[in-house]
């Protein structure tokens, strides 16, 4: 009897194998081979299931995203959280977060001169800044205190804000370990009061 395949999960399982390829030899030493090898799968294979090798780059990179708005998702489950519980989310912390932010901060520089990968971060930043506004209104709501009309430059600002301290927790890992990073993070909520 033939071996029943999932596409879907196959797919998936190739696009994972691709995020953690990235994260390990960074995107211009990403070969279809050695994510073949760790998917489980010949580069015959992945070419079913992706039309070329930028195709499973993205796919990569959407796992990326996905890794972290899922992580973020999580927390709003629990019955009472904060910004910083959400927001801290995001950081490289976790081998998990680390490498999905070491696949997101890979891409950036294509996004300079490929404009297809430029409309993938600007949509994820816009996913990014409002979740991050989400969160901001329904902090103040929660505190009772009135949403400031600057709401969108204040969430602007704690993204960039983060984006910052990802680059730190990547870049300068032994400088910048997760308690610095939490510490940055609620000192600049607090300057927001958003505490």
């Amino acid at each position: 009897m033939p071996k029943i395949v999932n596409h879907d999960q196959r797919r998936k399982s190739i696009a994972v194998a691709a995020a953690e390829v990235i994260a390990n030899n960074g995107l211009e030493s990403t070969k279809l081979t050695d994510i073949g090898r760790l998917a489980g799968v010949t580069t015959g294979a992945i070419t079913h299931y992706f039309n070329d090798k930028d195709a499973v780059l993205t796919a990569a990179l959407e796992v990326a995203y996905d890794i972290m708005f899922r992580r973020m998702s999580e927390v709003t489950k629990q019955p009472e959280y904060s910004v910083f519980d959400v927001l801290s989310k995001a950081l490289p912390t976790s081998k998990k977060s680390r490498q999905a932010m070491t696949v997101w901060v890979a891409f950036w520089s294509r996004s300079i001169t490929e404009p297809k990968v430029a409309q993938q971060q600007i949509a994820f930043h816009h996913r990014w800044h409002g979740l991050v506004n989400e969160q901001l209104v329904r902090h103040f709501g929660a505190h009772k205190q009135p949403i400031p009309d600057s709401i969108d430059d204040i969430s602007q600002s704690l993204t960039a804000q983060i984006n910052g301290l990802i680059i730190r927790g990547l870049v300068d890992a032994s400088d910048w370990p997760t308690e610095r990073q939490h510490r940055v993070l609620q000192n600049y909520l607090g300057t927001l009061g958003v505490i």
